[in-house]
């Protein structure tokens, strides 16, 4: 009798757990991605989010380089989210976005995480790394378009202290300088991949930047020593 009460509870235990997962309003279940049919549709899943996410950033920053295929969004068991070039050692232009194993079962995160890789697919680098002005872009739109989405988010969500100072070199370009991002795309048509404007060209297209800040922003993130 114990026995038999014992699977029946964890049975609607697991019932319930099911239901709350597959509620319109939620993303994820455990490490599942799951859509959910409705009457107009199915519900968000983070490949929906994907193309609304790339949407608002291609009308912020400019069309991504289409000679790339996007794969998808997958969860990995890195402790930090990245774009991966599966068959790069094939000349293949593949590309697919990893969120952490974490933020399957976290939907802010998850969508934090997406926003901040979509920017990478706008021109991938490849094995090349990113700029510092590349990463402080994604640190930066990761916040304001979950604010969009009217998520509670701002700046101390972004944990690690490098990706912050990024976040706030272009916090700063939006401050100082007019139409910042009318500015970007014009940079981004001035050379076939953002991680490859030079101080020269931020000078330019931001006068009154300083010749300090224009370096860091075209200096390579990985070799950026932040203090």
């Amino acid at each position: 009798m114990k026995k038999m009460l014992s699977t029946t509870l964890f049975i609607l235990s697991m019932l319930a757990f099911v239901s709350a997962c597959i509620a319109k309003d939620k993303l994820f279940c455990s490490s599942q991605i799951l859509a959910n049919r409705t009457d107009i549709g199915f519900t968000w899943t983070v490949v929906s989010r994907l193309s609304e996410t790339l949407k608002n950033a291609e009308q912020r920053y400019g069309e991504r380089d289409l000679s790339w295929t996007l794969l998808g969004v997958e969860f990995s068991d890195l402790k930090q989210p990245e774009v991966w070039y599966p068959f790069i050692k094939d000349n293949r232009k593949h590309i697919i976005i990893q969120l952490t194993k974490s933020a399957s079962k976290n939907e802010k995160e998850a969508l934090f995480q997406l926003s901040h890789e979509v920017i990478h697919l706008l021109s991938p680098s490849g094995p090349k790394g990113s700029s510092v002005f590349e990463e402080g872009l994604a640190s930066y739109f990761s916040i304001i378009n979950l604010q969009k989405l009217n998520y509670d988010i701002n700046p101390n969500y972004i944990s690690e202290k490098k990706y912050r100072q990024a976040y706030q070199l272009i916090a700063d370009l939006y401050k100082n300088f007019d139409q910042t991002e009318v500015k970007i795309k014009q940079l981004r048509h001035q050379t076939e991949k953002m991680s490859d404007i030079t101080p020269e060209q931020f000078t330019k297209a931001f006068p009154g930047l300083g010749k300090e800040n224009a370096i860091l922003l075209a200096k390579k993130y990985s070799e950026w020593d932040v203090k």
